[in-house]
């Protein structure tokens, strides 16, 4: 809606030598003037409230420059804005309970020195005091002695472990030897064996034809001398032959007929049959003499089995020896098998062994870390002197660990931090001075010491209090819970606002909601968490507190301030350049800061906020003059 009337030349005049008048008057800062210009367009038009008034020369005000600086003047936009459901109550600003601290010595000794004071800034591990203490020193010297002791004992558990280390490669090398020394014994005692076997069967069978050559040529000379003898015999009874002769002959056959009998018994003492006998003597000789003796002489690869040289060992000093290598063997095998499952107890994998049986190679596992191989192969690791040492000194240590951290806790809490500690032990230096740092930013609110205190751990020296984060609690009276019940919570927005700021507006959210009703003023108690980083609210402050309960509607609305009311109606100033008219407006909804404008001003009219009063003073009294030096009334 366009705020212009019609100007004639003459009122242009008139109102261009008014302005003349209030340039020569330094003095003079409000001028009357009609609410009337010319457009670019050269058209005249008269601004009117959308209520249908016609704003006329009394309801307007020009303003100089100077005249706006004196009396303060500040404007707001007309602007589309939401108009909230809030609760306004009454609080206090108080000190953020996370948000203070105070500082106490945590060990007993004298004051030396005090770095800062009451109201003094400090910042979190600020140096406040220096105190001398005994106690303090004595545990240090405590700490001292029990890393040295601690020191002292992992050097010697390092040495104890490597001597140990040593000791458990020596048993796995040792491992190793046995079951290679086996490994070639046996295969000496199978050539062995296998010689013997050899020579042994080449005079078994060398023995065995000599036998048959006695045993045949025994039975051909008993058949011709039983020839003989009966032809003899025949003579001798026709009386042909002599009987001399005859027993000669006789006694020839006899003793012929016992040479067949003791080459026979030769044969018989070896298990021989008599059908195995005259098996030899039916044969012409070609035939090999074993093959005669006995058919299961050879294995199935065509060899001469054990039991066969055994049974003719008798025949041939080798074979006894063959029989007793034959046993070494046997017991070889079993050394074998022993040293390797002693090896495989000692845990070496079999992979390992069968490599170490075909290469020879002994592994030194001298690749293997002393922890390493400790936890690889302690549990395989037979008793001995340097586990037992191991194992009592490993013992001695945790108990020095457990000492040396219960020192170490003990200076925690007495102050020191870990940084400190780690230089005691590195240096070995005790000191008696302990320093006394803030544990957190803010200003010091309270001192409680002074140089040459005697000062207990418990003592309280200084209280800080930070006040970037303040609380301000506010009140809900009884009668208010059923407009705030379930529409506040944790997180909802509050506004606050304090007399010493009046035009600051400080918002935050609520931190906590009390669960009980303060019997005494029947008020429920809340907390919102402001961030305060220019430290302009104070813990004592009372605070105007205005709760946001819900978001209303997008509508046209001005601010409160720009707003009077006089005679039951409502109105603004509206600026115009240096013309401020009052338009009567038409409200609905407000909050704690805007209203609603339902007619009476456009969307981005600048409506007067502050000097809104010397406005009206001036359309009271246009012949009032405000003076620079007479301040600003807002």
């Amino acid at each position: 809606m366009l705020r212009h009337s019609h100007i004639t030349p003459f009122l242009a005049i008139f109102v261009v030598a008014i302005g003349v008048l209030v340039s020569l008057n330094p003095m003079l800062t409000l001028t009357w003037a009609q609410d009337t210009h010319v457009h670019d367009d050269g058209q005249t038009h008269t601004h009117s409230g959308q209520i249908g008034q016609t704003h006329k020369q009394e309801n307007m005000v020009t303003l100089t420059d100077k005249a706006k600086v004196n009396i303060g003047l500040k404007t707001d936009e007309a602007d589309i804005r939401a108009i909230e459901t809030v609760v306004s109550v009454h609080g206090n600003v108080i000190a953020h309970p996370r948000r203070q601290a105070i500082v106490t010595p945590r060990t007993g000794g004298i004051v030396k020195r005090i770095h800062f004071g009451v109201g003094e800034t400090v910042k979190k591990g600020d140096l406040l005091l220096e105190l001398e203490s005994l106690d303090l020193q004595m545990a240090q010297i405590e700490l001292i002695e029990a890393a040295s002791q601690q020191k002292s004992l992992v050097s010697k558990l390092a040495r104890l472990t490597e001597v140990f280390a040593k000791q458990i490669r020596r048993e796995l090398q040792t491992r190793q030897i046995d079951y290679l020394q086996s490994l070639s014994e046996l295969q000496q005692l199978q050539m062995t064996v296998e010689k013997r076997k050899a020579i042994a069967v080449t005079e078994i069978i060398s023995a065995l034809e000599q036998m048959r050559f006695r045993l045949i040529k025994a039975d051909v000379e008993r058949q011709l001398l039983e020839t003989t003898l009966t032809r003899i015999k025949t003579l001798t009874e026709k009386r042909i032959s002599a009987q001399k002769e005859f027993i000669t002959k006789q006694a020839a056959y006899k003793k012929g007929k016992n040479e067949l009998v003791d080459a026979k018994r030769q044969f018989q003492i070896l298990g021989t049959s008599e059908q195995t006998l005259e098996k030899i003597l039916r044969d012409n000789g070609e035939t090999p003499i074993l093959s005669l003796l006995d058919t299961d002489r050879e294995d199935s690869k065509g060899e001469v089995t054990s039991s066969l040289l055994e049974r003719y060992a008798v025949l041939s000093a080798v074979a006894t020896a063959f029989v007793d290598a034959e046993v070494a063997y046997e017991l070889a095998v079993i050394k074998v098998a022993a040293n390797r499952q002693r090896a495989l107890a000692a845990g070496l994998p079999e992979a390992l062994l069968n490599t170490l049986a075909k290469t020879g190679s002994i592994t030194s596992f001298d690749d293997l870390s002393t922890d390493t191989l400790i936890e690889n192969y302690l549990a395989f690791v037979e008793s001995s002197e340097a586990l037992e040492g191991v194992l009592q000194l490993e013992e001695t240590l945790r108990n020095a660990n457990i000492t040396l951290n219960k020192t170490r806790q003990k200076l925690q809490v007495s102050g020191l931090t870990l940084d400190a500690i780690d230089k005691i032990i590195r240096t070995g230096q005790p000191s008696a001075m302990f320093y006394v740092t803030a544990p957190a930013s803010g200003q010091i609110t309270q001192e409680h010491v002074t140089v040459g205190t005697t000062v207990e751990k418990s003592d309280i020296l200084f209280s800080i209090l930070d006040t970037d984060i303040v609380w301000v609690q506010g009140a809900v009276h009884e009668d208010t819970l059923s407009r705030v019940e379930n529409k506040w919570q944790i997180g909802s927005e509050v506004r606050i606002s304090v007399a010493a700021y009046p035009e600051t507006i400080f918002t935050g959210k609520i931190s906590g909601i009390s669960d009980v009703v303060e019997p005494e003023e029947q008020v429920v108690h809340f907390w919102a968490e402001i961030e305060n980083p220019d430290h302009q609210l104070k813990p004592g402050m009372f605070a105007d507190q205005t709760i946001v309960l819900d978001k209303g509607t997008d509508v046209l609305s001005v601010p409160l301030d720009a707003v009077l009311e006089e005679g039951g109606s409502r109105f603004v100033f509206v600026e115009d350049g240096a013309v401020y008219t009052k338009h009567e407006i038409v409200v609905g909804a407000k909050d704690d800061q805007y209203i609603e404008v339902r007619d009476g001003v456009l969307l981005g009219d600048r409506v007067v906020v502050r000097g809104i009063h010397q406005l009206m003073s001036a359309l009271a009294a246009p012949s009032e003059v405000n003076d620079a030096h007479h301040g600003h009334n807002h």
